[in-house]
């Protein structure tokens, strides 16, 4: 991920910063008409989780961001530094030195401990006729969420526990009369952990558990009469790790644990279609992607 892009999610994710509640349930029913002129394009989503997002660019903000106390400072005239990081020991020339933290080099310390123990469940209910573009649907549930991205020397140490009796999300979607495309999604976690870093050096410990009854997803689609494309997604996991980085040295432990019954169930009626019709389900226990670059 380059740097540029790194930064328009940054601008994103400071928004989340607060915490959405463990439980959200809520239902979007829409019914559009009118003739020729119709609605132009219509999103609708529906989401209930537990979410904590961090995002820093030096010391300085991610002492703001997490609470704690600020100190270190960044760089900005050309010299050389050389320090160790973990097992990594060099030298960098620049304005932006990545170095030892003893010698003045940015470091990001982010400790996360989330537990969820109820159920949190969306139900999201749509329907829509006669739209003369696209229509969109989302539907998510998650008990415990965690995002950090820094551009910082990083040491993450994360702890996510979920349990209750059900983690899970219900989409149903009546959708007729579209001169565009219709694009449903319903995607349901127990526990999900992103890092995305642009350092020296990384280093993350991640424990990732999963004791929830039934973390599930159920979507239900019937289109008919549309002159695009129908897209239908339903996707479930217990646990999931996603890493990127382009640090020079990157040190990963993760463990993830599921002992869920984990399901899913896409059922999706599609007539009159002018373009293509796709349809995906899925069910993961544990996945965990790393990305160094």
């Amino acid at each position: 991920m380059t740097r540029l892009a790194k930064i328009l999610i940054a601008g994103t994710a400071i928004l989340t910063l607060p915490a959405a509640p463990a439980f959200a349930a809520g239902s979007t029913s829409d019914h559009f008409g009118g003739g020729v002129g119709g609605v132009g394009n219509i999103v609708i989503a529906g989401v209930g989780s537990d979410k904590l997002d961090v995002v820093t660019a030096d010391k300085a903000d991610s002492g703001a961001l997490l609470g704690g106390p600020s100190s270190g400072t960044k760089k900005g005239s050309p010299g050389t530094s050389s320090g160790s990081a973990s097992a990594d020991t060099g030298s960098d020339t620049g304005g932006d030195t990545g170095g030892d933290p003893g010698n003045g080099a940015s470091e990001s310390e982010i400790i996360n401990k989330q537990v969820n123990l109820d159920t949190v469940w969306n139900n999201t209910n749509i329907e829509v006729d006669n739209v003369n573009g696209d229509v969109n649907g989302s539907a998510a549930a998650t008990a415990n969420a965690f995002q950090a991205i820094t551009f910082n020397n990083t040491v993450v140490n994360n702890d996510q526990y979920a349990s209750g009796e059900a983690v899970g999300s219900d989409l149903n979607a009546t959708v007729t009369n579209i001169n565009g495309s219709v694009n449903m999604s319903n995607i349901v976690a127990c526990n999900t952990a992103d890092v995305s870093t642009d350092p020296a050096y990384t280093v993350v410990n991640s424990k990732q558990e999963c004791a929830v009854g039934d973390p599930s997803q159920a979507t239900n689609v019937f289109a008919a009469q549309v002159q695009g494309d129908v897209n239908v997604a339903g996707s479930v996991a217990a646990n999931v790790y996603t890493e990127d980085t382009n640090a020079k040295y990157n040190y990963v432990n993760t463990t993830q644990i599921n002992s869920s019954a984990v399901n899913s169930t896409t059922n999706v009626q599609a007539y009159n279609v002018g373009g293509t019709v796709n349809v995906s389900s899925s069910a993961v226990g544990n996945t965990a992607q790393i990305v160094h670059y």
